[in-house]
């Protein structure tokens, strides 16, 4: 049995809890990282049972509860102090609270309102990697087109511009590409461990870090980067060159801002 919904309200759950961690600890430093990390690298391991299937919802659970020993964070792993670690201990027994509410009233739970969100982990992550690299010579250890040392001379459609250039246009391109109603995969800097792909039905335009996303059947890619430049390539290259007519004088141009 799959039980997206069930995961979903907890991921749900841990995104508003790491929200509250933001605004109600915001002038506490340490504080606030750690409860926001222990609940964001719930959210990503939850996300890691999508799509997964169970024999029963106790396998779930059980599982799930696992997570609560599974920490990637140093500030989580080894919490600097006791306040720390109370945020942690505290984060994580409300978090198993309200797992036992969700299971227990499971059958009368709503459809959770979250984007679908895969964390593809394991071989079939492996699988996609040398995909990404293979066809878009990208890996998560450099950066890709155009700041990349060597441009990947054997992709010949391929053209970037940044971002402030692309954004009143983001829309019109998820539309394009049929989000939110298509998959896509992405790969990029690892914010977690352990290494892995993402499936998702959205474009993360700019989450300070590289990031690349192409269809499933990788006829094209985009490509966002942390210096604020936006790449497109393959068969996606002349959709986006006509959505960015108006743009033209900015393609294949370094603009940045001196003043940000």
């Amino acid at each position: 049995m799959v039980f997206n919904n069930e995961i979903n309200h907890l991921k749900l759950w841990c995104i508003h809890k790491a929200e509250s961690y933001q605004q109600k600890y915001a002038g506490y430093g340490g504080i606030c990282y750690v409860g926001y990390q222990v609940a964001y690298e719930m959210e990503f391991k939850l996300s890691t049972l999508i799509d997964k299937s169970f024999e029963s919802i106790n396998e779930l659970r059980e599982e799930i509860l696992n997570f609560i020993y599974i920490h990637y964070e140093p500030s989580v792993l080894k919490p600097q102090n006791s306040a720390a670690k109370h945020i942690v201990d505290k984060t994580n027994q409300e978090f198993c609270d309200y797992l036992e509410e969700v299971i227990s009233r499971r059958e009368a739970l709503s459809l959770a309102d979250i984007s679908y969100k895969r964390v593809v982990v394991g071989a079939e992550a492996v699988a996609l990697k040398e995909k990404f690299r293979l066809i878009w010579q990208y890996v998560n250890t450099s950066y890709w087109f155009p700041l990349m040392g060597e441009e990947p001379t054997e992709i010949s459609e391929k053209f970037f511009i940044m971002y402030d250039f692309f954004e009143p246009y983001v829309k019109q391109l998820e539309q394009i590409i049929g989000l939110p109603q298509v998959h896509i995969y992405s790969f990029g800097e690892n914010i977690f461990l352990p290494e892995h792909c993402i499936e998702t039905t959205e474009l993360i335009e700019f989450g300070g870090c590289e990031r690349i996303y192409t269809d499933k059947g990788f006829s094209w890619a985009i490509y966002f980067s942390h210096e604020g430049t936006i790449s497109f390539a393959g068969s996606i290259v002349p959709i986006a060159k006509k959505l960015l007519l108006a743009e033209k004088e900015h393609w294949n141009r370094f603009e940045w801002n001196e003043e940000e």
